[in-house]
């Protein structure tokens, strides 16, 4: 069964719009397979645009991901979506800044839909890869790249 008719069933119960204003944020949280319930930290250039519209989609548990520099912050996070960023450093420089936020077994999602030639997005993959972050073989044929956080490489492991 896929989460997408769960996330539905929660905005519908928590009584909050199912489809939204943002198609990249939508996107973005369907590929996450996130429901309001989850831990949501938001990065980049649009973090403060896409965390209003997560408050008011009904997602409660969001918080801005500049950097990561405490243990208190570290593996909280089921999702960390990157968004606006203009060039591949800086979607570099973000994810290995925040990604310790993300929980083992969490999702990180970059909207990478700046970058319009197909080598920035198998940089960017093969970035993500270096940062210990699993991603699937075509995950640079999307706008959006999904990447994992691995159960192994957890700190309390």
């Amino acid at each position: 069964m896929s989460l997408h008719p769960i996330r539905q069933a929660a905005q519908f119960l928590l009584g909050v719009p199912t489809q939204g204003i943002n198609p990249v944020l939508d996107r973005m949280l369907d590929l996450a397979q996130a429901t309001p319930l989850c831990f949501v930290a938001v990065a980049g250039p649009d973090a403060g645009e896409a965390m209003s519209q997560l408050w008011r989609r009904g997602y409660q548990r969001v918080e801005a991901a500049r950097r990561a520099t405490c243990r208190a912050a570290d593996e909280q996070s089921d999702v960390l979506l990157i968004l606006g960023c203009e060039t591949l450093a800086d979607a570099r420089a973000i994810a290995a800044s925040t990604m310790s936020m993300l929980r083992p077994g969490g999702t990180l999602i970059i909207d990478a839909g700046a970058f319009l030639d197909e080598a920035p997005h198998r940089m960017l993959c093969d970035s993500l890869r270096d940062l210990g972050l699993e991603t699937q073989p075509q995950a640079y044929l999307s706008a959006e790249i999904l990447a994992t956080r691995p159960w192994s490489r957890s700190r309390a492991a």
